[in-house]
C-alpha cells in the first residue's frame, strides 16, 4: 500500500470516529435534555409509600420581582411512589426532560416521615451517583413540600445558591450546623455517634407560637426554626434554619433549640463564635450580650463506671462584651470579674441541661462521646458487644466552664 492510500485510510477513520463521538456526546450531555433538581422533598404519601417533591431550576428564570410562594427561577413537581428510584422514573415519564440530580443542593425530609425512619431513602440516595455527598440534610418542622415552595430569597437571585449559602450562617450565629449527607450518613452507620441534621421550618404568623412568661433574653436563643418573630414587608411565609434534628438510629427523637445547638458545637469543638444573653449582675432587669467563642478546644474524658459512663467536659470560652451603657463601666476589673462568674455559670446550666437531655430524653450520643471511650476495649468486638449506643443513656456528666471576658471592641477606656 503506497504512502498516500495509507493517508486516505488514517483520514477516513479519524473521521468515521469523529462523527459518532460527537453525536453521541450531543445525545447525553447536551444539557437542553436534561432538567435539573435543586433539591428534593420527602413526605409520608396518602395513595402511596412516599410524597415525593422535585424542585426544578427553570433555564432563564429569575427569583427577582416575584410575590409567588416560590421563586421564579424553580418549578415544583409532587409525585406519590414506593421509592425514590421509582420517582425518578416516574418524573422522567411526565417531563419533557432527563431528571438529573447532580445540582441538587439540599435534601428535605419532613418531620412526620423522619419519625417513621428513613434507612431505606438515607441508602439510595448514597446509592445514586449524581446526588453529592456535600448536599445538605434538613428536617423540616412542615410538610416538605410547603417548605421547598417556601424557599425563596431576595437577597439571592437563584434558589441553588440561596440552598448553597444558607447552611454558613453557623459560621456566625451557631445557631445551626452544615450537615451534609456525608456527615449524615457516617454518623448514621459507625458505633461511635448518631446522627442528627438540620432543623428547617416556615417562618410565618401562625407559627410564632411563644411562651409569654419567658423573658426577651431567654426567647431569642430558645427558639427553634420557624419560632423567630421575624416579618417581611411583603408578609409571605419564609424557610428558616434554626436548631438541630436529633435520631436515634434512622428514626427523628427530639429537636434542639438555638442555644442547645451551641452547646452541642461547644462540646464538639465547631462553634465559632456565638451570641448570648445573660442576666446582668449590676441591675435587676437588664441583660448584657455576649459574643462568645472557644478560647481552647474542649477537653471530654469519658470514664466506664458501675452506674454508667462518666463524663467529664472542661470548657474554656472567651467572651466579649456588647452591652454598652454610658452610666456603665464595663472596664472595671470587679465588673468583668462578676460578668465572667455570671457567663460561666449561665453557660455550664445551659449545657448540663442540653447534656441530660440528649442522654435521658434522646437517648442519642449526637457528640460522638463513643470515640474517647472505645479505646479501652481490646477488640473490636468487645466494642461492639457494649453496645455503647444504648448504654448512653446511663451516663452521667460533670462540665466545668471558664469565661475569660474582654470588655468590647472600639469603645475602650481613654
Amino acid at each position: 500500500m503506497n504512502k498516500n492510500l495509507k493517508k486516505y485510510v488514517v483520514l477516513i477513520l479519524i473521521l468515521t470516529i469523529s462523527v459518532f463521538s460527537l453525536s453521541g456526546c450531543y445525545k447525553i450531555y447536551n444539557i437542553d435534555n436534561l432538567a435539573y433538581a435543586v433539591a428534593i422533598g420527602f413526605d409520608v404519601g396518602q395513595e402511596n409509600k412516599i410524597k415525593l417533591s422535585f424542585q426544578l431550576s427553570v433555564p432563564g428564570g429569575s427569583s427577582e420581582g416575584g410575590s409567588s410562594s416560590q421563586s421564579d427561577d424553580t418549578i415544583i413537581n409532587t409525585i406519590e411512589c414506593s421509592n425514590l428510584d421509582s420517582g425518578i422514573n416516574l418524573l422522567n415519564s411526565y417531563i419533557s426532560k432527563e431528571l438529573n440530580l447532580s445540582h441538587c443542593k439540599v435534601i428535605v425530609f419532613s418531620e412526620e416521615f423522619a419519625y417513621k425512619g428513613i434507612s431505606e431513602t438515607l441508602y439510595s440516595l448514597m446509592n445514586n451517583i449524581q446526588i453529592r455527598p456535600d448536599s445538605n440534610i434538613i428536617i423540616s418542622r412542615c410538610n416538605a413540600q410547603y417548605f421547598l415552595s417556601s424557599s425563596k430569597s431576595k437577597l439571592e437571585k437563584l434558589s441553588a445558591r440561596y440552598y448553597e449559602v444558607a447552611p454558613s450562617s453557623s459560621d456566625y450565629t451557631g445557631y445551626t450546623e452544615d450537615i451534609t449527607l456525608s456527615k449524615f450518613f457516617a454518623n448514621y452507620t459507625n458505633s461511635f455517634s448518631q446522627c442528627y441534621g438540620i432543623l428547617g421550618g416556615v417562618n410565618m404568623k401562625e407559627t410564632q407560637d411563644h411562651n409569654n412568661t419567658e423573658t426577651s433574653s431567654q426567647k431569642d436563643s430558645n427558639n427553634k426554626a420557624s419560632e423567630a418573630l421575624i416579618s417581611n414587608k411583603d408578609d409571605n411565609a419564609t424557610i428558616e434554619n434554626m436548631g438541630l434534628a436529633v435520631f436515634k438510629a434512622d428514626k427523628l427523637v427530639g429537636e434542639l433549640s438555638g442555644i442547645e445547638t451551641a452547646c452541642h458545637q461547644i462540646i464538639t469543638n465547631k462553634l465559632n463564635i456565638c451570641n448570648v444573653v445573660i442576666a446582668s449582675p449590676f441591675e435587676e432587669g437588664k441583660n448584657i450580650s455576649l459574643r462568645i467563642r472557644l478560647k481552647n478546644k474542649t477537653k471530654n474524658k469519658v470514664t466506664l463506671t458501675d452506674t454508667g459512663p462518666y463524663i467529664a467536659c472542661k470548657i474554656d470560652l472567651e467572651a466579649r462584651i456588647l452591652t454598652m451603657d454610658e452610666n456603665e463601666n464595663f472596664l472595671e476589673p470587679e465588673k468583668v470579674e462578676l460578668i465572667e462568674k455570671y457567663t460561666s455559670d449561665y453557660m455550664k446550666h445551659s449545657i448540663n441541661e442540653y447534656l441530660y437531655k440528649v442522654c435521658k430524653e434522646f437517648n442519642s450520643d449526637i457528640d460522638g462521646f463513643g470515640k474517647y471511650v472505645s479505646k479501652n476495649f481490646l477488640t473490636w468486638q468487645d466494642w461492639l458487644n457494649y453496645n455503647w449506643l444504648d448504654n448512653y443513656a446511663n451516663a452521667f456528666f460533670d462540665v466545668s466552664v471558664n469565661t475569660t471576658v474582654k470588655s468590647g471592641y472600639i469603645l475602650m477606656e481613654t
